[in-house]
């Protein structure tokens, strides 16, 4: 009882904040979507979002609008006016489609409702399901994304921009690398001792890396008394505005401080490419890491794997655990890539208006 009426205390103290930012600044843009629950790589997501916008635009306050707040009661108590000149950004990620319902309807209903707003929606991963259930989701956004006179998807891997320009035809399609690339070298001024394997694993409905290969690492691990650590680029609480760097840069420093990174994470993945860290990365359960880690096929040191090719996999643990450390030769492109593509799209979608 106790923390629902704090929760409900923070919420109109945080709806009050925003209401004074809409009053008080003429040059806003309006970041919707963002987390409050405790998926890192999201978070990681809006980290990187609200650097890309803050590079482009950077006289314009950034309003976050959390999921939590733009669904709830207060915020129709407080009601928001967005401006149609405006610009509107939604949180990105591997959430458009039909596998986070809930995601995808607060996509549609912003897209919906401001129908004459320059919408961006930040770099994500696409995906219907191949049933009935997935066709209907599927007709739905489509119809409404389709109906929209100002907006850009951005995808983030090339399965994705290939089915948003079959599927999403009207709208203005571009492909970016994931947001999060943009906080590349963050922690680069940090000194480490780097040491061992840092894990970071699944444990959520898109798990398909199976605990007899984990287990299997894990005994070479210890047969080489190479250390490690087993994480997850989640927590299981909230985590809010205020908390969102210092959670977000305590798995960046658990990647700085490992010899490699082992992952079936995209931003296990992208948090070794920001802090560069060598990583082994196995597939997803859906597109998102077969397709986007093309997005680092020019670093030596990203070794996309199959998760039965144990003895490459015990070769490349040797490789970086057992001898000298490894120096990384070359880094991501990726930080530019993205920050100047949006800026590209954003302003060349202006020219045609």
């Amino acid at each position: 009882m106790f923390y629902k009426i704090k929760n409900i205390i923070y919420k109109i103290i945080l709806c009050c904040k925003i209401k004074s930012y809409i009053i008080k600044y003429n040059k806003k843009i309006f970041l919707i979507g963002t987390p409050w629950y405790g998926n890192l790589g999201d978070h990681a997501i809006t980290l990187g979002e609200k650097f890309i916008i803050k590079e482009i635009f950077p006289e314009h306050k950034i309003i976050d609008i959390p999921y939590n707040i733009y669904f709830s009661k207060l915020s129709k108590i407080f009601r928001f006016e967005i401006d149609s000149n405006d610009m509107i950004y939604l949180q990105g990620g591997g959430n458009l489609g039909s596998l986070y319902p809930q995601e995808e309807n607060l996509r549609r209903d912003v897209i919906k409702k401001y129908k004459r707003n320059k919408i961006i929606v930040m770099p994500v991963s696409i995906f219907f399901h191949d049933n009935d259930f997935g066709k209907i989701e599927l007709e739905k956004s489509s119809k409404i994304y389709n109906n929209h006179f100002n907006l850009t998807i951005i995808s983030r891997d090339e399965v994705s921009f290939n089915f948003a320009k079959k599927y999403f035809y009207k709208v203005n399609n571009v492909l970016a690398p994931d947001a999060v690339t943009s906080l590349d070298g963050v922690l680069s001024d940090i000194d480490v001792n780097r040491k061992g394997v840092q894990f970071f694993l699944r444990k959520d409905i898109e798990k398909i890396l199976s605990d007899d290969i984990i287990n299997k690492i894990k005994f070479h691990l210890n047969k080489y008394d190479i250390q490690y650590n087993i994480s997850d680029t989640t927590v299981p609480y909230e985590v809010r505005e205020k908390q969102r760097k210092k959670e977000v840069f305590s798995r960046l420093i658990m990647a700085r401080k490992a010899r490699l990174i082992i992952t079936d994470r995209y931003h296990g993945l992208i948090f070794s490419v920001i802090t560069h860290t060598p990583v082994i990365v196995f597939k997803s359960f859906d597109t998102k890491i077969s397709s986007g880690v093309k997005w680092f096929k020019e670093l030596e040191w990203v070794h996309y794997m199959d998760s039965n090719d144990l003895d490459n996999i015990f070769k490349i643990i040797n490789k970086y655990c057992l001898y000298e450390e490894y120096k990384i030769k070359t880094t991501s492109k990726c930080k530019d890539i993205v920050i100047n593509t949006i800026k590209n799209a954003i302003f060349n979608e202006e020219k045609k208006q």
